[in-house]
This record gives C-alpha cells, sequence and structure tokens, in this order.
C-alpha cells in the first residue's frame, strides 16, 4: 500500500502532537491553547505538501 510522503508528515505529526498534548493536559497551569496550536501547525504541514500533488495524484 502506498501511502502519499505527505501523508506520513501528517500521521508522524499528528502522533507527537498528540503525545505533548497529554503531558500539557496534565499540566494545571499551562495554556489551554497550545494544543489547538499545535493541531493547526499540523493542518499546515499537511496542506503545504499537498500543494504540489496534481489532482490525478489523489
Amino acid at each position: 500500500m502506498y501511502l502519499p510522503p505527505a501523508t506520513l508528515i501528517v500521521i508522524l505529526f499528528t502522533y507527537l502532537v498528540f503525545l505533548v498534548s497529554v503531558e500539557w493536559a496534565m499540566q494545571m497551569d499551562g495554556a489551554w491553547y497550545r494544543p489547538f496550536v499545535l493541531c493547526f501547525l499540523v493542518i499546515a504541514a499537511g496542506a503545504w505538501a499537498y500543494r504540489e500533488q496534481n489532482s490525478d495524484e489523489l
């Protein structure tokens, strides 16, 4: 099964964000918006990685 590199990047970033957000969720004095910023970065990285693909490759 072939996975495009952009999909692998999104999967990797999602895994890393999950690990970091679990740690952040356990902190009582942390900023509540940090996981959302990281999720936005994951979405932006996926959009950036898919920007050069033709519609035939999807």
